[in-house]
């Protein structure tokens, strides 16, 4: 699909975003740097074949011409740093991936980046899954929190926050107002709702991929991100490359990571 889309001479991308990349290895079902709760220790996957394989498909999207290329707009996006989207609309992006809260501004705003929502111009769909692999639908999970400073006057307000955000998943009250939000104020179509509905569900089963981002430490963290965002690059690499850049400095930098668990385990 994305290659009978493209067309580079009439700037037809399949592909446009900052996250396609990251999201297409990640649902390959692990990520690049993993912890392994048997051995206690964080581990590098550059050799799992289901990494190769996401990583392939980047490739031949890459050199089939389906991705924005970036790299010739000053690092852009097709609408610049502003506002994503853009391309959607006017039938020049197929695959545009980002998290639902893109959606839902007005619908006046929303309409002029997606195209006119109530109407059907905007849809939503699963990243694909791993062709080899077992079947399911692999999704990104991040721990998450809250700081605080020390001294802050208000201290309830964060415990607030806190909370709301788990009834906005636990209530099934909360759950019905934003779901009322979705079809009265944002005008999401059934059709949208629907596929809305089946997302989320294999979104929240049980096949997720733990990413610790810039919790791995800056070293660690530099390295994945050099091997998950290949989309961005100037150049296809295929993952043969890519391991030979980055496997020595990945070792090492792992290495020094499980030192530091290790010494603060101790």
């Amino acid at each position: 699909m994305c290659i009978d889309f493209s067309d580079a001479d009439d700037d037809r991308y399949a592909l446009d975003g900052w996250a396609y990349d990251n999201a297409i290895m990640e649902s390959s079902g692990t990520d690049v740097v993993t912890y392994d709760t048997e051995l206690g220790q964080f581990v590098s996957n550059l050799d799992d074949p289901r990494l190769e394989r996401a990583a392939n498909l980047i490739y031949e999207l890459k050199k089939n011409d389906c991705i924005y290329p970036v790299w010739n707009n000053g690092w852009q996006l097709r609408g610049g740093q502003e506002i994503e989207g853009v391309g959607i609309k006017e039938g020049l992006t197929l695959f545009w991936l980002r998290g639902t809260w893109a959606f839902t501004g007005t619908v006046e705003e929303m309409s002029q980046i997606w195209g006119d929502i109530s109407e059907g111009e905007l849809m939503f769909c699963p990243l694909p899954r791993d062709s080899e692999g077992d079947g399911n639908h692999y999704v990104t999970v991040k721990t998450s929190g809250y700081v605080i400073v020390e001294g802050a006057q208000n201290p309830e307000g964060v415990a607030l926050l806190a909370s709301c955000d788990r009834f906005k998943i636990l209530d099934p009250t909360v759950v019905s107002v934003d779901r009322k939000q979705l079809e009265e104020i944002y005008l999401w179509t059934d059709e949208m709702l629907e596929m809305y509905d089946h997302v989320h569900d294999l979104a929240n089963g049980d096949y997720t991929v733990v990413v610790y981002d810039a919790g791995l430490g800056d070293k660690v963290d530099a390295v994945v991100n050099s091997c998950k965002e290949l989309g961005r690059l100037a150049t296809a690499s295929t993952w043969a490359q890519v391991k030979e850049a980055n496997e020595e400095k990945m070792d090492y930098y792992v290495g020094l990571l499980n030192e530091d668990v290790d010494a603060s385990n101790s």
